[in-house]
């Protein structure tokens, strides 16, 4: 009988790979854009560094924030990466170097989501606070260069590259999307019964997914012109949430797919197109807080409560 050779559909070291070092929950994660680097954040305060490929060194670590990192992007490329914490405050990072190049100072509470406008020349980072606050940051500036007050406090942020439209998700349940050039709420996204925790644009713009605490993940089309009424494209279930009310976060892959984490320890990829689970994936022993997609492969890491990070393959 011949050798029975394992199938293998990335180039991953093994199928799955456990990344350690955080000393703390893991509340974020975020593959590169070239897919060739992980970084990772979490309650010890720290931003984690990992080859992706080979034996998954750990080549930096990225500190000086006074309390947790909340949540964390990629710049256009992979040499900037940002981050917000709940000292308050928001970094943007120089990755080659491993040094802060900027820390932006002018929010009164814990900064729950941060969002980089990537197409914007000179740069952009969008924060949002538990002050009520969403604020717009550019780069050559040391101070916010518009700050968008509300009533409640602001859970989850993001935005278009070009950084003409934001969106932002609050602790009233409600989704705002707000023009930025000419400083006025377009329209709301309403119909979650709880906390709206992460927000995400898929690769073109149309489609925003939005995850809740009322364990709903929610695709709408936020295209400028279409009607009101017919905004909420699909609606999944599967991924919970818990009474710990940890921002628990969902993101787009390729196409119609989607990436969650859940507060039931399990990973979930889902299929936005047949509103259906492909995957739910065990082995962490604690909420799972994020779960990201590789750009370029079908590889799948996820960070949770338990301090540790998974990467693995899908089949």
């Amino acid at each position: 009988m011949g050798e029975v050779v394992e199938k293998r559909t990335s180039g991953l070291k093994a199928p799955v790979l456990l990344l350690t070092g955080h000393e703390g929950d893991v509340y974020c994660l975020e593959f590169s854009c070239d897919g060739q680097l992980l970084a990772s954040g979490g309650k010890d305060r720290n931003i984690l560094l990992f080859e992706v490929y080979g034996d998954c060194r750990n080549i930096g670590v990225l500190s000086g924030h006074k309390n947790a990192i909340l949540e964390l992007h990629w710049g256009a490329n992979r040499d900037r990466l940002y981050c917000c914490s709940a000292d308050y405050t928001a970094s943007r990072w120089d990755v080659e170097y491993q040094t802060r190049l900027q820390k932006y100072v002018g929010h009164t509470g814990i900064v729950n989501s941060c969002y980089p406008g990537r197409g914007v020349v000179g740069g952009m980072l969008v924060t949002g606070a538990d002050d009520g606050t969403v604020k717009l940051w550019d780069h050559r500036s040391k101070y916010p260069v518009k700050s968008i007050e509300n009533d409640f406090q602001i859970l989850s942020v993001c935005c278009e590259p070009s950084g003409q439209r934001l969106f932002y998700g609050s602790l009233d349940n409600i989704i705002r999307a707000y023009d930025i050039r000419n400083d006025k709420e377009l329209f709301r996204l309403e119909g979650c019964t709880d906390s709206v925790t992460s927000l995400d644009l898929n690769e073109d713009g149309t489609l925003l997914l939005s995850n809740s605490m009322d364990s709903r993940l929610v695709v709408w089309d936020v295209q400028p012109y279409c009607s009101e009424n017919t905004r909420v494209k699909t609606a999944l279930f599967g991924p919970t949430h818990s009474a710990e009310k940890n921002l628990l976060r969902a993101r787009w892959g390729k196409g119609t797919i989607i990436a969650s984490g859940s507060a039931d320890n399990m990973v979930y990829i889902l299929d936005a197109k047949d509103n259906k689970v492909l995957y739910q994936l065990p082995g962490h022993l604690g909420s799972v807080n994020e779960v990201v997609l590789h750009p370029k492969e079908p590889i799948v890491a996820s960070a949770s409560s338990d301090k540790c990070i998974y990467m693995g393959e899908l089949l």
